[in-house]
């Protein structure tokens, strides 16, 4: 449970996601799906004249003041509330926060989903839609809350006003993978899955989940629950490329560097060059493929990935291993293979990828 995705603490006095109310969670699901939405957050006037009062900007960015129960969609905000007989706006989320806690607590999170963006290449800043109610067995008091619809979304700055706002991103919608991972291994509950088809609404799936948990007698589903916050699927899905029963008879747990790696260790092997090799009388020029300067020890490195050996190249910043790197891609791509280039940083596959660029 300490997995946002299994429990997030919607309740907790500091908690990690923004919680967001004031609006019809299924329209606004809609509206996020079939339009390039904008939307806005409002801070909390009672919260925004506390924080004038104290003079100064020390109330936690973290602190809610959360009611036991999240409240019913209803008119925005007492400031700005909508017209007589009208449907509440859903352009706009009210908040619990007071101006400045509400702009820092925004900021924190565009800065750490931009930063894994950045960093990893993937998105983590979700609004999650509607909670899974739950509890760990019949006897346990603690009500445990997870996120069912994952709505990618970004933050970007609005420079004009200085605060804000919420658009939706084109990535694909998805549904919580970890709780569905839980529910069947503990519970023997299937989570339906998110319909492939448009025709599906908020509603419908939430039906679904009701259904599928009716024989818990105390679990329930929060249609309104709305959180923005940062939700990472990167273990589950590193889990699921690594189980054996999705590999054609279980193939990877037999291939050998796994194995090396893993269980039994590597073989020695004798270098494929001698220590005192002169490479000026082993290669013609003609037949080192460099696409970038290298040296020596480089050139070492770049033939014998070309002799198909396995090797692991180490050294400081500026010691040209991305430039070895750019040379091993370009000498593989002329001798006909394909090549998988990882990172566990993107800005490592950025500056191969400029490099294999500016040579064309």
């Amino acid at each position: 449970t300490r997995n946002r995705l299994v429990h997030t603490s919607r309740a907790a006095k500091r908690p990690a996601t923004l919680s967001l109310h004031g609006v019809d969670a299924e329209a606004l699901f809609e509206k996020l799906r079939t339009s390039t939405a904008t939307l806005r957050f409002l801070a909390d006037p009672a919260a925004t004249a506390r924080e004038r009062k104290r003079g100064d900007a020390e109330e936690d960015d973290e602190t809610e003041s959360v009611p036991e129960e999240p409240p019913a969609s209803g008119p925005v905000t007492a400031a700005e509330p909508a017209p007589d007989g009208a449907p509440p706006a859903i352009d706009r989320f009210q908040t619990r926060l007071g101006e400045n806690a509400l702009q820092k607590k925004l900021t924190r999170l565009a800065r750490e989903a931009r930063t894994l963006e950045e960093e990893q290449g993937v998105n983590i800043l979700y609004l999650a839609i509607g909670f899974l109610r739950w509890f760990e067995d019949e006897k346990s008091e603690v009500r445990r809350e997870a996120p069912l619809i994952l709505f990618p979304v970004s933050l970007e700055r609005d420079r004009r006003r200085s605060t804000w706002v919420l658009r939706p991103r084109e990535d694909d919608l998805s549904t919580n993978l970890p709780l569905a991972k839980r529910l069947l291994s503990q519970e023997g509950i299937t989570l339906p899955e998110l319909p492939e088809d448009d025709d599906w609404t908020a509603k419908s799936y939430f039906d679904a989940v009701a259904t599928a948990v009716a024989k818990k007698s105390r679990w329930s589903v929060d249609r309104e629950g709305l959180e923005l916050g940062l939700f990472s699927f990167a273990k589950l899905l590193m889990f699921h490329d690594l189980a054996g029963e999705n590999w054609p008879n279980e193939s990877i747990l037999s291939h050998p560097l796994l194995n090396g790696l893993m269980l039994d260790g590597f073989p020695g092997e004798t270098p494929h060059f001698d220590k005192d090799v002169r490479l000026d009388e082993r290669f013609a020029p003609i037949d080192l493929l460099h696409v970038v300067d290298a040296d020596s020890s480089q050139t070492l490195v770049i033939e014998t990935v070309r002799a198909g050996r396995h090797l692991v190249v180490q050294g400081p910043p500026g010691t040209g291993k991305s430039q070895t790197i750019t040379n091993i891609i370009a000498a593989a791509m002329h001798d006909g293979k394909k090549v998988l280039f990882i990172a566990e940083k993107m800005v490592a596959l950025q500056v191969v990828h400029e490099r294999l660029k500016k040579v064309g």
